[in-house]
């Protein structure tokens, strides 16, 4: 954490995965993804070696051990950013107003879709508290001229799934009263999304696609203030903070590392980070009640998510794809191209 470029920049997850971009780049000799294999790249014991030597010249530390145990840009600097729970950064943990839920403006435009389109369904997507960029831009690659509209998540409050599901309900039908219905989901959206479905269902509107991109992993149950605390350490973490930074600088750092929107302003970081700490206990002790419903979900690691319960529990097999990013952010399934190939062929069906 101590550790800075030559330039005195902060030694964010962001800015380590890009360095490490840029090394490997001029190690290989090709453009380099944060999610590229070191191994599948060429490299060896040798190379880790001459990589190593030049990211500590450039300030970075890292031993040749952890290159190798973590082998894409994306892992190898969320190893080197680990959450910091010494750190409360006090400008999350400010009182005051909360902010109006973003919730409030309903639906808000990804993609317009073409004239050949107009009588396609839409996709409606509801949005993760963190990546909203990076999700608009995967879905903006999925459509294919349908269009498609995003939901945020409230920014405030002390909301559940239940509750967040029940009003995307009435918002999306004040904007299309009537099936069938495509709908997505990017981590705590996912499960969401997988409860606004059922309740669709159960009202018998037909929902023709349910597409869950990253949800939470099973984690124990734990307290509000301990997720926040969980949460604060990640971002300490993440974003190389000392803790008494202000809320605009935490903010332009998150922005850099891909967290958040251009549109948030410093004054809604407390409360949007106690609205997720509350959101995530609900998704926690979320039961994932019977839905029969075509569906296709996408997460990180090896083991059975606790959605696919949903569909066992009706007799059903969703469409699921595990993939082995193994990172505590979402952004490696999100951006995958599979992601984008499955979900584009599952909308045109």
């Amino acid at each position: 954490m101590d550790a800075t470029f030559p330039n005195r920049t902060p030694l964010t997850c962001g800015t380590v995965e890009r360095l490490l971009c840029e090394l490997w780049e001029e190690h290989f000799g090709r453009p380099v993804s944060p999610y590229d294999d070191f191994y599948e790249l060429g490299g060896d014991s040798l190379s880790v070696v001459e990589i190593v030597t030049a990211a500590r010249r450039r300030g970075l530390a890292v031993r040749s051990s952890a290159a190798l145990r973590y082998p894409t840009p994306a892992r190898l600097a969320e190893h080197l950013t680990p959450p910091d729970p010494a750190v409360r950064p006090a400008a999350l943990l400010a009182a005051g107003e909360p902010p109006p839920a973003d919730t409030a403006s309903g639906p808000v435009p990804i993609t317009d879709g073409r004239a050949a389109f107009d009588d396609a369904e839409p996709l409606y997507v509801v949005h993760s508290d963190r990546h909203t960029r990076a999700e608009r831009e995967a879905v903006a690659g999925w459509t294919d001229g349908r269009a498609a509209f995003g939901q945020a998540l409230p920014a405030a409050g002390t909301a559940g799934v239940e509750a967040v599901a029940e009003y995307l309900l009435a918002a999306v039908r004040a904007h299309r009263p009537g099936g069938p219905y495509r709908l997505a989901g990017f981590d705590q959206g996912a499960v969401v999304a997988l409860e606004l479905a059922r309740r669709l269902a159960e009202s018998g509107e037909e929902v023709a696609l349910l597409a869950m991109v990253a949800p939470p992993p099973a984690a124990q149950p734990a307290t509000v203030d301990g997720l926040l605390d969980t949460r604060l350490a990640e971002l300490a973490g993440r974003l190389a903070l000392t803790g008494d930074e202000s809320a605009a600088e935490i903010r332009d750092r998150a922005l850099a590392d891909h967290w958040y929107d251009e549109r948030l302003r410093p004054e809604e970081l407390p409360a949007r980070q106690r609205a997720w700490a509350h959101l995530a206990r609900s998704v926690q002790q979320y039961p994932y009640p019977a839905y029969a419903g075509r569906a296709v979900l996408f997460t990180d690691g090896e083991h059975a998510h606790p959605a696919e319960r949903a569909w066992t529990a009706a007799g059903r097999t969703p469409d699921v794809h595990r993939f082995d990013h193994g990172l505590r952010s979402p952004l490696g399934v999100i951006r995958d191209p599979l992601v984008a190939e499955t979900t584009r062929k599952a909308l045109k069906e």
